[in-house]
């Protein structure tokens, strides 16, 4: 998965530059600005990123990339329909790949409506825009959305009518079901029951739930869950990440990197300028493509304030995003380095000497490489060491709580695809608000457990079925263990008597106990005998998962100088959740 993800985003580069080429119809010597374009697309952090990990988002990039192309074959001649009818399918496809996906579609329509002279097709702007509409509308499975995109066909139609033109919209609109039927291998392979199978869509209206994330909370356009100014703010930090994140503290910025953005800022306006001239729609299409992918997904999306943004400026409590949300900008920042790069090709162009363009790449190969690098170094190994680590240390047939994506999926991969531990029952306590995980538990293990009976400081539904589950667990004899993520108070809901062994918290007692946890201090000698000392980054980066996995492995070592070291029991504390 993370190869797919790799060759995504090389062949987005790739179909970026042949799209530059074709629209620009570039000589030889254009030839480096449109490559210029596909490789400073690419080298954006936010895309190199996304093409190093088991994620949706370099996919979903080739598809939106894949979407233009197809857009910009459209004309008016027969062959050019067909085109045309490719493109809304490609749309209609998003929802079965990812929602954001979506995000580019405005782009492609530009593209599609307006022709090489420069004249507008509005008919298939309608028509399009109708698809689009019902795409998100089977994406939302909202009714309203898609009789707003059978009212765009209808107008569409007339159009063409009036125009003496064949109707053929309703066509196009079956595009749409046609498309999301490839939704329903989800509700095959749920059947088979597969070990990760989140959601259970077995059945249409679970299917339903899992297309609409119906286990998550959609946060509304109304009201801001920031404030609107903070919510800018954070699109130009992450915006600032983009060409040369290694030349700050991390998240945090510096004047070195403030100017390589603002250099990089009047490289896409220039670049915008450029192409006007060479390729006026791409140039519209791509303007289209970096407002939708920023400050477009920003207002819709209605984020909280960002995980490293707005602190003092905000009241103490107000909630913020659990983790950087750059990934979801990436088509944004793709568009503005892809007109960076032609920029930077018409700069050097002017004084004869088009080769003098690569010279932009330089600075995001040496300022982003550090921070994106995955393939060496603690990148490399942090998060199959810290499954490896954690499932180790867990008692033979214990069930281990976990606190979320970061200590599951590592966990869930080592088993499923290694073999390791399968005696070991894992259980993701942020899952338990979803139905479907509480009955997919009580289906494999064979407990019952009366999630309605109370439990004292539980302040959550999930918190309640935790603990239930946890008594159901000792009463079957096997051992309660927690993950170093899980906090003080979601530990003692789960039981008592905690002992620090290794890595992991396991229960002695079935309530909770006054006092803290307890240290075995052998199990720490031999853990950090075996496993060898990685201290994670001192700089804040953008993925913290890697940093949070190596202070947890830490823990073992920081147990070991305490209580005779007042620094060592604190960091032992404020790092491992151990008070």
């Amino acid at each position: 998965m993370n190869l797919l993800s790799a060759l995504c985003t090389a062949l987005a580069g790739a179909f970026t530059a042949r799209l530059v080429a074709r629209e620009a119809r570039v000589t030889q010597a254009g030839t480096v600005g449109a490559v210029m374009a596909g490789a400073l697309a690419g080298l954006m952090c936010t895309a190199w990123a996304n093409a190093t990990e088991t994620e949706v988002y370099a996919l979903a990039l080739l598809h939106v990339v894949l979407m233009l192309a197809c857009a910009a074959n459209v004309d008016a001649h027969e062959r050019g329909m067909r085109w045309l009818a490719l493109t809304a399918y490609v749309i209609a496809l998003a929802p079965a790949v990812h929602l954001s996906a979506l995000v580019g579609a405005p782009a492609a329509i530009v593209l599609a409506a307006r022709g090489r002279d420069g004249t507008w097709s509005w008919p298939r702007a309608l028509l399009l825009t109708a698809v689009l509409v019902a795409a998100a509308g089977v994406g939302r499975t909202s009714l309203p959305l898609i009789a707003v995109a059978i009212a765009l066909a209808a107008a569409c139609h007339l159009t063409r009518a009036q125009r003496g033109r064949p109707a053929r919209d309703a066509r196009y609109l079956l595009l749409v079901p046609l498309a999301a039927s490839a939704l329903l291998i989800m509700l095959v392979r749920a059947r088979h029951d597969p070990a990760m199978n989140q959601g259970n869509p077995a059945t249409l209206d679970a299917l339903v739930d899992v297309v609409t994330r119906r286990q998550y909370a959609v946060a509304s356009l109304m009201p801001r869950q920031a404030p609107a100014w903070l919510q800018i703010a954070n699109v130009a930090q992450y915006a600032d990440w983009q060409f040369a994140m290694g030349w700050g503290q991390g998240v945090f910025t510096s004047a070195a990197r403030v100017g390589a953005t603002l250099a990089y800022l009047i490289l896409g306006l220039t670049g915008w300028r450029a192409m006007r001239g060479a390729a006026p729609r791409l140039a519209s299409a791509l303007l289209v493509l970096v407002l939708c992918g920023s400050v477009g997904v920003a207002a819709y999306l209605n984020l909280k304030a960002g995980a490293s943004l707005g602190w003092g400026a905000l009241p103490d409590g107000v909630p913020h995003e659990a983790r950087e949300r750059d990934y979801f900008f990436v088509l944004g920042f793709w568009g503005w380095g892809c007109l960076a790069g032609w920029g930077a090709f018409a700069m050097a162009d002017r004084i004869g000497r088009p080769w003098l363009a690569v010279i932009a790449l330089a600075v995001p190969l040496a300022a982003n490489w550090r921070v994106v690098d995955r393939a060496g170094g603690s990148q490399a190994h942090a998060a199959r060491s810290f499954a490896d680590a954690l499932l180790s240390a867990v008692p033979q047939g214990g069930v281990l709580f976990t606190s979320g994506d970061n200590d599951s999926y590592p966990l869930w991969y080592l088993q499923q695809v290694e073999g390791a531990r399968p005696d070991v029952q894992v259980v993701t306590l942020p899952l338990l608000p979803a139905e479907w995980y509480g009955r997919e538990i009580a289906r494999r293990t064979g407990w019952r457990w009366d999630a309605a009976q109370p439990v004292a400081g539980a302040e959550w539904r999930h918190e309640q079925t935790a603990a239930a589950i946890a008594r159901a667990a000792a009463g079957a004899h096997r051992p309660v263990v927690a993950s170093p993520a899980l906090t003080l108070r979601e530990r003692a809901l789960l039981g008592g008597g905690w002992v620090l062994r290794g890595p992991v918290y396991v229960a002695t007692a079935g309530a909770p106990l006054a006092g803290s946890a307890s240290i075995d201090t052998a199990a720490a000698r031999r853990w950090t005998a075996r496993w060898p000392a990685a201290e994670p980054p001192a700089e804040r980066l953008p993925d913290d998962v890697t940093p949070m996995m190596l202070r947890f492995l830490g823990c073992p070592r920081l147990s070991l100088p305490w209580p005779g070291s007042a620094a060592g029991r604190d960091s032992l504390e404020v790092r491992c959740n151990f008070r």
